[in-house]
């Protein structure tokens, strides 16, 4: 799986950026059965200085599907979690779709 990291005025302090690495790795795992190779993963961080807080939107795209979550807290850490929480989510309900697909094409 392809994977970029945008970082617009946020500073990833080293513990930050191995919790992100391990999720993006459960990502690939959770991907490996369907897409292995064609997966490519968007992770853009932001903070909003006016709104004191800090943004993570996240955008996988599968072949042809579009998986996306975005969320905000006023930790950075906490943005993270929640966004690649919501993103597992997505990836479950999309592999639920494509294993019934699978099923009825049998």
């Amino acid at each position: 799986m392809q994977f970029a990291i945008h970082r617009n005025d946020v500073t990833l302090s080293g513990a930050i950026e191995k919790a992100m690495q391990h999720k993006i790795e459960k990502i690939e795992e959770r991907l490996k059965r369907y897409h292995p190779d064609a997966a490519q993963l968007e992770v853009r961080l932001h903070r909003s200085e006016k709104l004191d807080e800090f943004e993570c939107a996240i955008k996988l795209v599968a072949f042809k599907d579009h998986l996306q979550a975005k969320k905000s807290a006023t930790e950075l850490r906490a943005a993270i979690d929640q966004s690649f929480d919501a993103i597992m989510k997505e990836i479950d309900h999309y592999r639920l779709k494509i294993n019934k697909s699978l099923q009825s094409s049998s």
